[in-house]
């Protein structure tokens, strides 16, 4: 008996509804999906396609529907989010996270195909969202609180390891070091599970999207890094706020402080209260932000100019106001040390260029001499 040999299935051509254009002079195959468009469209914005149709084409050609076709090697999905960006613009949306794999997609293509715009306005919105400079930090952080100050930065960023993943891929390393901060403020068993992948714009909705993890490599650097913002952390607390002294203008010191005055100093006092608040929820674990000395800092500094329990305001009445100020000159500079220590603790510093952060410290937390 002879047996037929076997044919592959061969997946039927899926035509997308939103770019099958009646009046379409070019069709772009991408798996099993057709995309019938406009050719002058992909010329006017990529200066790829612009110079591949100047090049003769042969007299016979594939074709589909009496258009030309080209197939394509890049993922149907990222080429669908390409041609609506080409056609509709690129606006987000919110949830931002839900936008992000519109956004992966139109950057990978736009840097493939050279569509200048679009690729600078992905790269503004990654700035916005993973910020090199403190200040930018500090912004993102303010609008994550949101109206009702719920702490909610997954409503408005996607989650780090997605952002590595796209950086990593497409060279942009600009990004890696908050993307990595970010995610080190995990708990490692959350860093090691990972984080939902984002789902197909063409499949149904039923299909489950993918699961995306750190590579062991990744998951023991951004371990390190944690550890190291963490003991950066636990230094400034320890000289700046455990062993505080007063200000040399203290309204409380007249002359040199004798040792055995330490303990009753007001100031001294309240530095020490301070610190032990502080340490009791170091990191933020109590309200979900662990391991973030930027945040855990600030929250010494919320000590002396925010209203707060009447603890709070017994401790700044305790403390003059020369006190106050050289504290929080001390706390800025030293969340401007942190920031720029961050490329160091991921072992980023020899890839990452023009890292923003306005001051410079010691990786100790020793941001400032008393």
């Amino acid at each position: 008996m002879n047996i037929p040999e076997s044919v592959p299935n061969v997946l039927p051509i899926v035509k997308n509804e939103d770019f099958w254009f009646n009046d379409g002079n070019i069709v772009l195959l991408a798996g099993s999906f057709a995309f019938k468009i406009h050719r002058g469209q992909l010329r006017r914005h990529s200066e790829f396609f612009d110079g591949m149709f100047d090049i003769p084409q042969p007299n016979e050609q594939d074709t589909m529907e009496g258009c030309p076709s080209v197939e394509m090697t890049d993922s149907p999905d990222d080429l669908y989010h390409f041609l609506s960006a080409l056609y509709d613009g690129l606006y987000p949306s919110f949830p931002r996270p839900t936008y992000f794999s519109r956004l992966a997609a139109v950057c990978r293509l736009s840097t493939k195909y050279l569509v200048s715009h679009l690729h600078q306005q992905c790269i503004e919105r990654f700035s916005l969202d993973w910020p090199s400079t403190l200040k930018g930090w500090d912004a993102r952080e303010t609008e994550a609180l949101g109206l009702q100050g719920c702490y909610s930065p997954r409503q408005y960023t996607p989650h780090p390891i997605l952002m590595i993943d796209l950086s990593i891929e497409l060279h942009l390393d600009k990004f890696l070091p908050s993307a990595f901060y970010d995610l080190s403020r995990y708990g490692p068993s959350k860093i090691m599970y990972g984080t939902q992948g984002n789902g197909s714009a063409l499949s149904s909705p039923e299909q489950e999207p993918r699961f995306v993890c750190l590579s062991n490599q990744l998951f023991v650097r951004t371990l390190h890094g944690r550890e190291r913002g963490q003991r950066f952390l636990l230094d400034f607390l320890a000289n700046h706020v455990e062993k505080r002294r007063p200000s040399p203008r203290c309204l409380y010191t007249q002359s040199p402080l004798h040792p055995s005055l330490l303990k009753s100093h007001p100031c001294i006092r309240a530095f020490q209260q301070i610190y032990i608040d502080i340490f009791r929820s170091i990191g933020g674990v109590s309200i979900g932000r662990d391991a973030d000395p930027l945040f855990t800092i600030s929250q010494a500094m919320d000590r002396l100019t925010r209203p707060g329990t009447v603890e709070d305001e017994r401790t700044k009445a305790f403390i003059c106001g020369s006190c106050k100020v050289d504290f929080l000159v001390d706390c800025s500079r030293g969340r401007e040390a942190a920031w720029a220590c961050i490329p160091g603790w991921f072992g980023l510093e020899e890839i990452v260029e023009g890292w923003g952060g306005s001051g410079t410290g010691t990786s100790n937390g020793d941001s400032h001499d008393d």
